[in-house]
């Protein structure tokens, strides 16, 4: 029996060998990274890829001990058929077979000897095509392969020997040119699949090529594109398998031609899976790696936000190309984890991610002059897992030094830079006062301030580097996206210390995030030609100057008051005024007067500064420190801020210079006192406050101590 079924399998390959094409000798080197060069596979392989019967995967493997399917089978058996010049009888076997392929029930079963003579080849081609050769000369081939029995699946192997030692003996075809493969380096990471993979190449418009590969097949579902002015995003969703999982890839593409690839992968199935995210660019002639983690986290962990286990980027990916041109790529980790939801009974709710691991995915090989980069997304099943890569056809840095400092700063500062970056926006650490929080305490949301890259804004305002430009862009269309339709950012994660104090739950207005987004447009819009930048800065305004009316302050007489810190969208209730909030809001005023000369915010304004200067001495604690915030009946209570205060204090120097100078003395006193208290402990200077002292000639106020990027 074994010997009948390797008959009938190397009868079934003459027939498709008959109409093969003479091949065409090549000496080009043959980019294949799974297969040896003194592997007997080898040369089979090669010269059956170069006649088009069996071809490589994109991702230039061939898993030659992968088992073969019925489906590959088929596809190879079709491709034979294509390529050939073929009698009549010939073409009766095609046309069987094009009946046979219709059944695509059988195309993922793993292939033995036994079905692929009973299914494939005795029912359709023995009957069919009488023409068969010396069986005498098949008994001699069969007896080179390594099959057990006529159960034994076929391996790609396997297949390759049987059909090239069938090529050359029994058709006696000249011997090709065996090519040489492509030299081949890996990086440490890199695992050979050694299983077949379906793949689903990106539609998109790119100079490389992009890949989804998965062990289950992929489908694609939808396709979307969406254009902000500055942004185009292409969003491309497959699902995975027939269990509902979904893999979802979008191209984020800027004005400058550079780009962002997020990949999520929500696996809804329970079961463990995993797809990998490939790209391919050719002309590569080297590589290097720069890696963030040469510059270690000194992890603080006794803070607001307690234990934060994210840390930077993987690292820059430079890839020289034959020209001599450098492409780079910043490589990000992979995150996984779980939706967390809490509906509240008036309709709000609030939502953060429980992160369940950040870990490293990257792996690279460069064969020849083909350089793949690829990114596995492991799921445990019942979870989102989630990737980012920024990709540029030029440096995205101006030098070493200034991508080094960038590297260092993130390790100083990983709990206020960015590195969990998603389509919607990146994710951060959620202080241990928010719900719904995991158990685990690695509750991770959307956090405005965040989202808004200022620090991005400043450094390529400094250096030019085409990294901080990108992350400029990447804010916007985040902030948009978070925004919809309104013309405020709402926050959506609930403070149980807010809900504790005054029952309330997300949605709400946070008055100084929306204050820091207007600026944010207002002082990067124009550098980075985004359509009416102000008038984020106009909708805040008007907002602000509502909420004496809708009863969000803190009278402190007929002409004065606070506006309160937040503005609950569903509940009826007056929150406290903190200073930073306070000043920030009265600064976007003042800017606001200045950009729209619109009297309107000049008044809310005033009313906001003789409430400071009537309560100067109330907001100044014995230590010289100032209070955090005002109650509503008009009590300060708790200890403010390090820096940020004074940063918002300066500010507001300098914009009541322009305007009324009437209130400068009463905010320079402010300024002496907070800056003496910071001075008598040693807690030092944002680069902010050195500035903006320097700026309003008061150094004389600069804190002692060590100067910071980062406001505390």
């Amino acid at each position: 029996m074994q010997k009948f079924a390797k008959h009938i399998c190397l009868t079934f390959i003459a027939a498709i060998a008959l109409a093969a094409p003479s091949y065409a000798q090549s000496a080009d080197k043959m980019k294949i990274y799974d297969i040896a060069e003194n592997q007997s596979a080898k040369d089979d392989t090669v010269t059956l890829h170069d006649m088009d019967i069996l071809k490589i995967d994109p991702d230039l493997q061939f898993c030659p001990q992968a088992i073969i399917t019925k489906e590959e089978a088929e596809q190879a058996i079709n491709r034979a058929l294509q390529i050939s010049q073929v009698s009549m009888p010939y073409k009766k076997i095609n046309g069987l077979y094009q009946k046979r392929v219709a059944n695509t029930d059988i195309h993922a079963q793993p292939l033995t000897y036994e079905q692929l003579s009973n299914e494939l080849i005795k029912g359709y081609l023995i009957h069919s095509y009488k023409q068969v050769a010396d069986v005498e000369i098949i008994n001699n081939i069969i007896l080179s392969t390594n099959v057990k029995d006529n159960v034994h699946y076929v391996t790609k192997a396997d297949f390759s020997s049987v059909l090239y030692n069938f090529l050359n003996n029994i058709l006696t075809i000249s011997t090709p040119m065996m090519r040489k493969l492509e030299e081949v380096q890996y990086s440490s990471l890199f695992t050979v699949t050694n299983n077949s993979a379906h793949f689903a190449k990106i539609p998109a418009n790119l100079e490389e090529t992009v890949y989804i590969r998965a062990i289950e097949p992929l489908t694609l579902i939808s396709n979307n594109t969406v254009d902000y002015g500055y942004a185009v995003d292409q969003e491309f969703s497959y699902s995975v398998g027939i269990l509902d999982s979904k893999a979802t890839v979008t191209i984020r593409t800027f004005d400058n031609g550079d780009y962002f690839i997020f990949t999520r992968f929500d696996n809804v199935s329970g079961i463990p899976k995993k797809i990998d995210l490939i790209q391919i660019e050719e002309n590569v002639n080297s590589n290097h790696l720069y890696r963030f983690d040469r510059y270690p986290i000194v992890r603080d962990d006794n803070t607001d936000f307690g234990q934060d286990i994210t840390s930077y980027p993987v690292g820059l990916l430079r890839l020289t190309k034959d020209d001599g041109s450098k492409e780079e790529q910043m490589i990000g980790k992979t995150y996984k984890s779980k939706q967390l939801t809490m509906e509240y009974e008036d309709d709000g709710k609030s939502s953060m991610r429980s992160l369940l691991a950040e870990t490293e995915s990257l792996s690279y090989a460069q064969v020849g002059d083909s350089f793949l980069t690829i990114n596995s997304l492991y799921s445990s099943g019942s979870d989102i897992v989630e990737h980012w890569v920024m990709n540029s056809e030029q440096a995205l840095f101006k030098s070493d030094t200034n991508r080094e400092a960038w590297m260092q700063e993130n390790a100083e500062n990983y709990l206020k830079r960015n590195n969990w970056y998603t389509a919607e926006g990146p994710l951060n650490k959620m202080a241990t006062t928010t719900e719904p929080l995991p158990k685990s305490g690695l509750g991770y949301g959307r956090n405005l301030l965040l989202v808004k890259e200022d620090r991005a804004l400043a450094l390529y305002k400094l250096q030019g580097d085409r990294f901080f430009e990108n992350l400029v862009y990447n804010s916007f269309v985040n902030l948009d996206i978070f925004k919809g339709d309104r013309t405020y950012w709402p926050t959506e994660v609930t403070s149980t210390y807010l809900k504790g104090l005054y029952n309330i739950t997300a949605p709400f207005i946070d008055t100084r995030f929306n204050e820091q987004i207007a600026l944010f447009y207002y002082n990067s819009g124009e550098l980075f030609n985004f359509k009416n930048y102000n008038e984020p800065l106009r909708n805040y305004a008007d907002l602000l100057v509502a909420q004496k009316e809708q009863g969000h302050v803190i009278e402190v007489d007929e002409d004065s008051f606070y506006i309160s810190d937040y503005f609950p969208l569903i509940q009826e209730v007056k929150t406290h005024s903190s200073m930073n909030h306070v000043l920030g809001g009265m600064n976007l005023l003042l800017m606001a007067y200045e950009e729209f000369e619109d009297d309107k915010y000049l008044t809310t304004a005033r009313a906001i500064m003789t409430a400071i200067e009537k309560d100067q001495h109330k907001w100044i604690r014995d230590n010289g420190d100032i209070w955090y915030e005002m109650s509503a009946d008009g009590t300060p209570a708790d200890e403010d801020y390090l820096h940020l205060t004074l940063e918002d204090l300066i500010n507001a120097y300098r914009l009541w210079a322009k305007i009324d100078s009437r209130y400068l003395a009463t905010i320079e006193e402010i300024i002496a006192s907070k800056s003496s208290y910071l001075s008598s402990e040693s807690f030092g200077y944002t680069t902010k406050i050195y500035n903006g002292l320097k700026d309003i000639g008061m150094l004389k106020y600069l804190p002692k101590g060590e100067e910071r990027t980062d406001a505390k």
